[in-house]
């Protein structure tokens, strides 16, 4: 099951559940407590849809244990909606009642949404009144941008290096996913680099990238496929298992050593006005949607940190999406679309947001 495909991607595939399907149609009497994923849904959207406030979609992943990473959702795929409420109740005044088909889930610990709007008071789920003799659950504190989404993301790099390739299977097959097992030719003078046991990034290329208004070359595009551990070695000739995927795996693609991200758990906004483009897309998308990864031509030169908010802007500077930074190069960065009014491409401006 591959884990690491951005929802946009997802859209290429056909499910039974239509996407004319209306949330009205998916809850009956407002008391159902899941809802079928649809095509072009965003966590941020159906929580604006069940609670009224996108601010709070962390209470619909924190109750829905199978999504590793609450930027990739797919349509067909069920998800629980937890009621909430908003604020506690006045003192004297009567508790609501919880709805029947609540009574049934277990009690959960509430993640605070990521810039929740103060006027919000941090919502609580209850299934049954709390007895003193059964300490609280201690909160899950997940981070805003995680290791699997960096991994994911991808950069743009001058040099990029090769170990080798994956050159097929026993099965004969030329495409690949997680728990197939490959063969991989090394690269000459790498045989002794590698070692059963070690981990390595499945990788391809695209480009070189072009710069859309200076016309110089930025880099090469670094796409990460997957993750593959080595199980056997005897010269040249290599074989393992992947482990993980963020898209299919394919006979040519290459691999080099896997070094593990570290997750994002602070947004920032910069104390330097910093503006450039948009240089490229993933995927080479012409539109970049919601949940997109994105690559921009300024990095840890330019005082770009992982974590920083960027604005997306029009001709006229005003503001069509928002991107949040993955991952940082010297000249280059990475990343994801949080927002967007509207599509925009490779050549959009964007600008940072100050404190």
């Amino acid at each position: 099951m591959l884990t690491g495909m951005l929802v946009i991607n997802a859209y290429s595939h056909s499910y039974s559940q239509s996407s004319e399907s209306t949330v009205e149609e998916q809850v009956i009497d407002g008391n159902k407590s899941d809802y079928t994923i649809m095509k072009g849904d965003t966590l941020w959207d159906i929580s604006e849809e069940f609670l009224k406030n996108p601010f709070l979609w962390p209470n619909i992943w924190e109750v829905n244990d199978y999504i590793r990473n609450p930027d990739l959702i797919y349509p067909g795929n069920k998800l629980i909606i937890p009621s909430v409420i908003l604020s506690k109740p006045e003192t004297g005044k009567e508790e609501a009642t919880v709805p029947a088909v609540e009574a049934n889930l277990p009690e959960q610990s509430v993640i605070p949404a990521a810039e929740e709007p103060s006027s919000v008071s941090t919502p609580l789920m209850t299934s049954h009144p709390k007895r003193s003799s059964v300490p609280a659950p201690r909160p899950v504190v997940k981070p805003a941008i995680s290791s699997e989404t960096i991994e994911a993301g991808g950069y743009i790099i001058n040099k990029i290096e090769s170990y080798g390739f994956i050159k097929g299977s026993k099965e004969e097959r030329t495409i690949f996913a997680d728990g197939d097992s490959v063969n991989i030719s090394l690269a000459n003078g790498y045989s002794d680099k590698v070692s059963v046991g070690e981990k390595f990034t499945i990788f391809r290329t695209s480009g070189p990238v072009i710069h859309p208004t200076t016309k110089k070359k930025a880099g090469i595009l670094f796409i990460p496929i997957g993750v593959i551990e080595i199980n056997r070695v005897q010269g040249k000739d290599a074989s393992g298992e992947i482990i993980r995927s963020y898209n299919y795996a394919s006979t040519g693609d290459q691999i080099q050593p896997y070094i593990p991200a570290h997750p994002v758990h602070e947004i920032r906004k910069s104390a330097l006005e910093i503006q450039g483009y948009i240089i490229e897309a993933q995927e080479g998308l012409l539109l970049s949607a919601q949940y997109s990864i994105v690559y921009l031509d300024k990095g840890s030169a330019d005082g770009i940190t992982p974590g920083t908010s960027i604005n997306v802007i029009r001709e006229e500077n005003a503001i069509i999406g928002e991107l949040r930074v993955v991952s940082v190069q010297d000249t280059t960065s990475t990343a994801l679309v949080i927002k967007s009014s509207e599509p925009f491409g490779v050549g959009t401006k964007v600008t940072t947001i100050r404190k």
